[in-house]
């Protein structure tokens, strides 16, 4: 633990650098400065090696393009020193005093930003007094920020001020609205409350407010509250009352035969589609919904029918193909294909992309590879050259993937270059050429160097092949562009935890991540690794199952499966390994894992 004294002596050694407030930098510094202090072993950045701006938290989250914000000096000593010690003591996992720091930072400061960043450490803390209290300043100092409000909303209601949470929610329908997207909001927040009933009179108090609470919407609204508070019944009464109320509305109709199909009411589900469809005929999602629903009840025949009368366009000869094959009615289905061969359409592009798909379906890899090619212009000729190349790559045709990939290149739009250098390394790395791949990933930042993208699948690949250095120094450099950048902090710290033994640097990166992303499955699983790789086995179990909670993924059963081993509950663990096995029984990790423990399932 590091104590009030000590934090003012790393400030005052800082203050000479006006950009402080950039905290990575702040870290970086504070990690120097340890050293002298404490003369522990801590290990810090070399400065050759990475950006300047390089230190936060990794595991392999999906997206990689989280936007940074800018955030403005702070003027006071006082809020410079408190900010300050919020970033140094979160990124040595003392969430709870990093969330008063930044709570005073947040209440003497004006600025919107720290109040926003306040409210994200308390959130990952889960301190939710000081988490209201951070928000209610950020959506103070912000009015028209309607996530500021979302969070104080949120925060207030854990709770239990469900006052304030009202006038939060309020403020959110006035910015927004009083719209049925409003409204869903509105209710999706609300079914964060562990109070049902108070949920549900705090909307009604809300929707008497704006003048609505008999109406139509307010049954609306009520119903997906409670589909959020998982009480389908009552939920479908309150879309049949909607409707009652306003039976010409294709949003209610449609949202009662859902609710009808997930309680296995398929008659009703399908009298409420069918209602909805006979409104807008020419719709043809609602056409195509309503057809797959009888054919579930066994009117083919029907079905057929209202597709048939739809106009023939591409897609609908697809979703008719579709539909023939999962009618188990493959000869049907050739003959519209052959049909949909013999069709003149305005766009030959769309076209020869919609057949092609339906080509696929029927297994007829060649001539799906032939009609790819026909996409020469429109929005999906990207997704077209890419599919054509993947379905020659898994015929066998490296080579020729990897030429049309290369063709893709000479368009003019840089996504179209980007997206081919990325599908070209999926496609080597799945035919087992890694290394191959990596070196067509360096060719691609030859040609965009500042692609995100790219040098994160770089080093991700590189982690996967243990090329450590790789891939830190590619983590690193996305960071010092996108210091919130939350996949390249969990990735980074993930793989130093898993591939080094510089734990505690990895957790400082990971627990960033988690500030920044507290809910997001790979993040929560790297939590739980690090905690079991520093031997805390309890916390290492919390946040795996947590993991497991929001993501069925077979690595992170290897993860929680090896946790609960290792503490002595080995058949929890054969049981978590079994279902990981139904979910994926080839991931590597798994396996790895398995045999490793040398479990017998």
């Amino acid at each position: 633990m590091v104590h009030k004294q000590q934090l003012r002596i790393l400030y005052t050694m800082t203050k000479v650098f006006k950009t402080y407030y950039l905290r990575i930098c702040l870290l970086i510094i504070c990690w120097l400065t340890v050293l002298m202090i404490s003369a522990c072993t801590m290990q810090t950045f070399d400065s050759e090696d990475a950006p300047s701006g390089e230190k936060m938290s990794a595991g392999q989250s999906r997206d990689t393009d989280n936007g940074t914000k800018e955030l403005r000096a702070p003027t006071s000593e006082d809020l410079m020193y408190h900010v300050f010690a919020a970033e140094y003591l979160g990124s040595e996992g003392d969430l709870e005093a990093a969330v008063g720091e930044y709570l005073e930072a947040a209440l003497e400061s004006g600025d919107a930003e720290i109040a926003r960043r306040a409210t994200q450490v308390a959130f990952a803390a889960q301190a939710w007094l000081q988490a209201a209290m951070a928000a209610d300043r950020w959506a103070l100092l912000d009015p028209e920020n309607v996530e500021a409000h979302q969070s104080a909303a949120t925060a207030m209601m854990l709770t239990g001020d469900f006052a304030g949470a009202e006038l939060q929610l309020q403020q959110i329908i006035e910015l927004m609205g009083n719209s049925t997207e409003s409204w869903i909001l509105v209710t999706s927040l609300l079914a964060r409350s562990a109070d049902a009933d108070r949920a549900s009179t705090l909307l009604g108090n809300i929707l008497a407010s704006q003048g609505a609470v008999n109406s139509a919407d307010a049954r609306f609204a009520h119903s997906h509250l409670a589909v959020r508070s998982r009480d389908l019944e009552k939920a479908f009464k309150l879309a049949e009352q909607a409707v009652e109320l306003e039976p010409e509305r294709i949003e209610f109709l449609t949202w009662a035969g859902r609710l009808a199909l997930n309680l296995n009411k398929i008659g009703a589900g399908l009298h409420y589609v069918e209602r909805a469809w006979k409104q807008k005929p020419e719709d043809r999602d609602l056409a195509l919904a309503y057809a797959d629903l009888l054919s579930r009840t066994h009117r083919l025949v029907e079905a057929r029918q209202g597709m048939e009368n739809l106009q023939q366009t591409p897609d609908v000869m697809l979703a008719q193909i579709l539909f023939e094959i999962s009618a188990g009615e493959r000869g049907r289905a050739e003959k519209l294909f052959d049909q949909f061969d013999r069709m003149d359409f305005d766009d030959p592009s769309e076209s020869a992309f919609y057949q092609a798909q339906a080509a696929e379906a029927l297994n007829m890899i060649s001539r799906a590879i032939e009609l790819y090619a026909g996409v020469e212009s429109g929005d999906k000729a990207l997704v077209a050259g890419i599919r054509r190349a993947e379905l020659m790559a898994g015929e066998g045709d490296v080579d020729g993937a990897r030429r049309e990939l290369a063709d893709l290149r000479l368009w003019a739009s840089p996504v179209m270059v980007e997206e081919s250098w990325l599908a070209e390394a999926r496609i080597l790395r799945e035919m087992g050429d890694a290394k191959i791949a990596v070196e067509t990933l360096d060719q691609a930042l030859e040609q965009l160097p500042g692609s995100i993208a790219i040098r994160y699948s770089h080093a991700l690949l590189a982690a996967e092949m243990g090329w450590v250095d790789v891939a830190e120094k590619d983590l690193r450099i996305i960071i010092s562009k996108q210091p919130e950048n939350a996949a390249a902090l969990n990735a980074l710290g993930y793989t130093l935890a898993d591939q080094t033994e510089r734990y505690e640097e990895a957790e400082a990166l990971i627990r960033q991540a988690f500030i920044l992303r507290p809910d997001d499955a790979s993040i929560v699983d790297s939590m739980g690794w690090i905690s079991y790789r520093l031997g805390h086995l309890d916390e290492a179990e919390k946040y795996l199952r947590r993991a497991w909670t929001l993501d069925k993924n077979p690595e992170i059963a290897a993860h929680l499966g090896e946790v609960l081993w290792v503490n002595g509950q080995q058949e929890a663990a054969r049981s978590i390994w079994r279902e990981g096995i139904k979910v994926n029984s080839e991931n590597p990790v798994l396996q790895e894992t398995i045999r490793r423990m040398e479990a017998d399932l």
